[in-house]
């Protein structure tokens, strides 16, 4: 799948991982927004345009969000990821500048 780089420059290629179950991508949190990075992962694992996705600003603070996953790639702040759920997907973001965007499966 291509990343859509319309929306973050930086992001790679996403892909899906077979063994983890979901899909992934790396980006570079001093070029990109990590939440527009989130969400050219979101619509493309969900083959659907960015602005088909439910607004990001909707589910989180994207400000603080941004402030808080530039902390964590930059060795700043206790914590090794940040997760939460959005349109459909577990979303984790590391410090090694991984999203990996994890189907939630229906019951």
């Amino acid at each position: 799948m291509a990343a859509n780089s319309d929306i973050a420059e930086s992001l790679s290629p996403i892909e899906f991982d077979v063994e983890s179950e979901s899909f992934q991508a790396t980006y570079d949190s001093t070029r990109d927004s990590t939440s527009l990075a989130v969400v050219a992962v979101v619509a493309t694992a969900r083959g659907e345009e960015p602005l088909a996705l439910t607004p990001l600003q909707t589910v989180i603070d994207t400000e603080a969000f941004d402030k808080l996953a530039t902390e964590l790639a930059t060795g700043i702040g206790n914590c090794d990821s940040i997760s939460f759920r959005y349109d459909g997907f577990d979303i984790t973001i590391t410090s090694e500048g991984i999203i990996e965007a994890a189907p939630i499966e229906n019951p």
